[in-house]
Parts: structure tokens; C-alpha cells; sequence
């Protein structure tokens, strides 16, 4: 009786510990989930990057040169962007220039415009975010990455749904992909073993 009464308080202590493990597992996974984006450099090219922190919410973005019937599934409804207005596209402009246009150990992407995928202007470089079209024209957020002294910053254009933007050499669409909400599997199963040892020490 003894010893399994000692059984039991050690199986406890033991899930207590892996609880807590979880725990600060859990909090390291969302802490850097809210770090610095991750960029995608391939060749010295920035081809886009991963977690960039928009508005609170992560996503991935990647720098790709076409018409923008191509790349946002016709281009003729607001539901084929990411950002549907202009306050939500300009945040997300604003987010490349902050958080991706960068000068560091994977490049000068600041001071050097056109080692961004898509752009081959050594002055400047248009990222274009879409948010609202009419099917034949489309209204863009730029994220304006200009090189040397000049101060980088955002604005708005529009351009043809089936205009390329490849022939331009300061353009290239941001194509942004939302990141689903990290941890959410984890906190549940915390919460699942919460329970456990709840249950487990009141037996």
C-alpha cells in the first residue's frame, strides 16, 4: 500500500515537471513567433521572408515578378488579397521597409534596391501590395525601398490587372501569405495535461 502510494506521488511529481516543461516550451514557441522575420535569401537574391509582423499578425511574403491576374487568382475581387483596405496594406508596406528591406549579415537589401527578386533598379525598388481592384484595375500599397541617402517610404498607385510588372524594373508584387496562429495545438495539449494532473493528484 505504502509503495504504491510512493508510485503514485512520483508519477505526479514527474508529470508536474512535464508540465511545467510544456509550459516554458510553449511560451519560448510564442515569444519567437513575435521575433524578427526570417529572410529568404537564395543566391544574395531577396526572394521574400517568413513571420513578418503585421499589425500584430504573422505572415510570409515573397517577391515575384507576373501580372497580377496571375498571381492573385484573377485579380478581380478583393478576397484574392491579403489586406482589403488601405490602412492594412500600408501597415504591411510599412513592415517590409522595417522588417525585410535590411541592411545585414544576408545583404544590404536597404542600400541595395535591386538585390530584391524582381527588381533590377540599383535606385529603388517598389514593393506592391494589392488591396482593392475593379477586374481592370488594381489599387496598390508601395513600399518604396530607395537606395543611398534617400528616405524610404510608403504610398499608393494603381496598374493594370493584366500588366506585367516584370518589364519594370523598380516593381515586383509582395505576396503574402498569412501564417496560422502558433501554439494553438500546444495550449490545448497543456491544457489536456493540466487536467491530468489535476485528476491524478486528487486520486
Amino acid at each position: 500500500m505504502g509503495m504504491g502510494m510512493e508510485t503514485a506521488n512520483k508519477l505526479t511529481r514527474i508529470l508536474e515537471s512535464g508540465f511545467s516543461a510544456l509550459i516554458i516550451i510553449g511560451l519560448f514557441v510564442t515569444a519567437s513567433s513575435a521575433g524578427a522575420a526570417t529572410l529568404n535569401v537564395v543566391g544574395g537574391q531577396l526572394l521574400g521572408a517568413s513571420g513578418v509582423n503585421v499589425g500584430g499578425n504573422l505572415y510570409d511574403v515573397d517577391f515575384i515578378d507576373g501580372r497580377c491576374t496571375v498571381l492573385f487568382d484573377g485579380c478581380d475581387s478583393p478576397v484574392d488579397f491579403a489586406f482589403a483596405d488601405p490602412g492594412s496594406a500600408t501597415v504591411a508596406s510599412q513592415a517590409l521597409l522595417d522588417q525585410v528591406f535590411l541592411d545585414g549579415v544576408s545583404g544590404s537589401f536597404d542600400s541595395i534596391p535591386n538585390l530584391t527578386n524582381g527588381c533590377t533598379a540599383g535606385f529603388a525598388c517598389n514593393a506592391l501590395t494589392p488591396f482593392a481592384t475593379d477586374g481592370s484595375t488594381v489599387t496598390l500599397a508601395v513600399a518604396r525601398n530607395n537606395s543611398g541617402a534617400t528616405a524610404d517610404y510608403t504610398t499608393f498607385t494603381t496598374l493594370s490587372t493584366s500588366g506585367s510588372v516584370s518589364a519594370v524594373g523598380t516593381q515586383v508584387y509582395a505576396v503574402w501569405t498569412p501564417v496560422p496562429e502558433p501554439g494553438t495545438g500546444l495550449l490545448m495539449g497543456l491544457g489536456l495535461l493540466g487536467m491530468a494532473v489535476q485528476t491524478r493528484r486528487r486520486a
